[in-house]
């Protein structure tokens, strides 16, 4: 019984040190993840961005809700992570020839009497004009990308198996971003990923604009605001968007319950 007590004595004592070990990492990693993002809500500025990435991955959990605590917004965290991932892989997508990138939107962008039908490659636009979708889809294909609507986040792991991309753009809500752009750039393939300005789960809404300059981005200087011919057609594209009459607002209310 003596021995047996001993060696008890020794394995707590050993979990015991572990466990200090362990709150000691966890501690330091979230100091110094801390560190980048205090230096992100003062500057704007990355500092050192795949090390920051690594860390916030690996204390997101605590770090959600210690910036909770002192009044930083629950979305802070995932909209920085992503604008993060964002900057460090536009050198490498600007440099992908457009034919070998892929543009993914959400079926939630389409009209909500969207006559699409579904195919093995996702939706399939068949220029109806309810929506401005199929102009989007007609900018990226004149260019040479590839252009996807998404039913679901399967899909894109289906077509890069398939198509064997070389870069990848998406739209989404904040948290598909966030674990798409993830996964994507697990996969060796840069990515951009551009938000949603209006969520939900049917007749969302985007900034054409930001998209577009994504999808034609060959250079990382290059800014649709510098584009006027471009720029405009993002505002008539943005346009389709809107009720044309009063009936239609009425569709639209009752499809979705509600704007969102």
């Amino acid at each position: 019984m003596a021995v047996f007590g001993i060696g008890l004595y020794h394995v707590l004592g050993a979990l015991g040190v572990l466990t200090l070990l362990g709150f000691g990492v966890l501690t330091a990693s979230i100091l110094l993840s801390l560190i980048p993002i205090i230096i992100f809500i003062k500057t704007g500025g990355v500092v050192v961005p795949k090390v920051t990435l690594l860390l916030v991955g690996l204390v997101e959990s605590p770090l959600k809700h210690l910036l909770w605590f002192f009044g930083i917004e629950e979305g802070f965290l995932p909209n920085m992570v992503v604008e993060i991932r964002n900057r460090t892989y536009k050198p490498a997508y600007c440099a992908t020839e457009y034919k070998d990138r892929m543009i993914f939107l959400p079926q939630c962008l389409r009209h909500p009497e969207c006559p699409a039908p579904l195919t093995p490659d996702g939706l399939k636009c068949v220029s109806c004009g309810r929506c401005g979708i199929y102009r989007i889809r007609d900018f990226a294909n004149t260019l040479g990308c590839g252009f996807f609507i998404a039913p679901g986040s399967t899909l894109i792991y289906r077509m890069v198996k398939k198509y064997r991309p070389k870069a990848i753009a998406g739209v989404g809500c904040l948290m598909e971003i966030k674990e798409g752009s993830e996964a994507v750039a697990s996969m060796g393939l840069p990515v951009q990923a551009v938000m949603l300005e209006r969520d939900g789960c049917v007749d969302t809404r985007i900034d054409v604009s930001r998209l577009l300059e994504v999808i034609k981005a060959r250079d990382t200087k290059y800014r649709i605001s510098d584009d006027k011919q471009l720029l405009d057609t993002a505002k008539e594209i943005e346009g389709l968007w809107l009720p044309k009459n009063a009936n239609d607002l009425g569709v639209k209310v009752l499809k979705t319950g509600g704007f969102r």
